[in-house]
This record gives structure tokens, sequence and C-alpha cells, in this order.
């Protein structure tokens, strides 16, 4: 029997490469090279079936895949196509997509924290200058501890039926003049749409009123301290 290819499948795949496709035909276990659009790949094989991931390719369209043995090579002309990739429309994400959640450290139910109007999650990072000698002057700097941190606008609001203020501002209120563990809340926020960001740590509470005049709403000004670490978590509207 002589080298001869029978089929390629997939036949097509995207131009950034990745695709696993297999090559089947004869004599195949004699084959020391594999190229796909003049770009050497890594395979394994058997007499019958060579397995291989295409390279990524500069351009989109029909590729040359080449077969090499000690003694002979074989070209299959357009025996792979790659695709174009198509950037895809890009849409603002909201600053209001954040859902924030607050208990009492101990608590087991979460509550919502309503009439939320500003939110900003942050990081403080601490760094350390470690240049040496080595560096040909040039500054080197590690970084050696973080904190976190949830700055959080909130309109005051009451229930029309019960009058009482929000829950979830009550939680906050409460813990944020007192020591210990009382002056602790647990709090998680996350994509109410369900997407891949949602945190959740335990904090201590600053609570400011903004203060204001005869035709300004009530606002509060809540800063949440971590207390370690900030956790991944996973989205509770997922």
């Amino acid at each position: 029997m002589a080298l001869a290819i029978t089929d390629i499948t997939p036949s097509t795949g995207p131009q950034t490469g990745g695709t696993p496709i297999v090559i089947t035909g004869t004599d195949l276990d004699d084959v020391t090279e594999v190229w796909i659009g003049g770009k050497r790949v890594q395979f394994t094989g058997t007499e019958t079936e060579i397995n291989t991931v295409t390279p990524a390719s500069p351009v989109a369209g029909a590729a040359v895949v080449r077969l090499v043995t000690a003694i002979e090579y074989l070209d299959e002309p357009g025996g792979f196509t790659f695709t174009a990739v198509t950037a895809e429309t890009l849409a603002a994400a909201l600053a209001r997509k954040f859902k924030v959640d607050v208990r009492a450290v101990g608590d087991s139910v979460w509550t919502a924290l309503r009439g939320i109007n500003s939110l900003t999650p942050g990081i403080d990072t601490t760094t350390q200058d470690d240049s040496d000698f080595d560096s040909d002057g040039w500054a080197s700097t590690v970084k050696t501890m973080l904190g976190w941190n949830l700055a959080v606008g909130l309109i005051r609001k009451y229930g029309t039926l019960t009058n009482a203020y929000d829950p979830g501002q009550e939680i906050l209120r409460n813990a944020a003049d007192k020591f210990g563990t009382p002056g602790l809340v647990e709090v998680r926020w996350y994509d109410r749409d369900g997407g891949d960001e949602a945190y959740q740590g335990t904090a201590s509470v600053q609570w400011e009123p903004a203060g204001g005049g005869p035709s300004d709403l009530d606002n509060v000004n809540v800063t949440l301290l971590g207390q370690g670490k900030r956790f991944d978590i996973t989205n509770p509207a997922a």
C-alpha cells in the first residue's frame, strides 16, 4: 500500500487554531512530520489514523496539509480551511449590574441591600521595593499584601406600609457603632444577570450620613472595610 489521505475531519476551523483533527488514510505509521498551512504540528498516529491540532493561521482560507515520511511527502491541497474570526459586537456593561446582600456575622439568611445609588469595589495593594544590584538600575516592586473595601452610596428608604427602613440598610447602620463581632457584617456582591463576577467577605462598617438642605434626599455614604480575604463565590443569580 502507498501513503494516502482518505479523509480529514473536521476540515474547517477558526483561524485562531486549536481545532483537534483526525487524518485517516493508509501507511500513516511511516509519517514523521505533519504540516498544516506551512506550520509543523505535533501529532500521534497509527497506520490508518493521525491525531493533531491545527495551528493558528495568519490568513483565512484553504490550507495545504502535508505528510512527510523518510522518503516522500504527500500534499492535500485545501485539506483544511481556516475560517476568519469576526470580532464580536460589544455592548457596554452597566454599573448597576451589581446586587448586594448583607447579614450579621453568624446569621444564615442573606438580606438584600436596597436603595443603592453608587457602588465602588476597591482593592488596596501594599508593595515593597525589591530592587537589587542585578537590575541594571531599574527599580523593581513586589506585591506583599492585599486589602479590599466596598464603597456604597445609599438613599435612605422605608417601607410605605411598615414605615420601617430597609432591613439591609439597618443591618449596616446597627453594626457601624459596635465593636468586635457585633461591628462586623458579611457581604456579598454579584452580577444580578448571572455573570462571573461574584464576591463575598466579612467587613467592618463605616456609616456616614451625607446631610443636606431642605430639598435634598437623605443619603448615606457607607464604606465596608474588608476583614481578611475577599472570596470568589458561585454567583447566587446564576
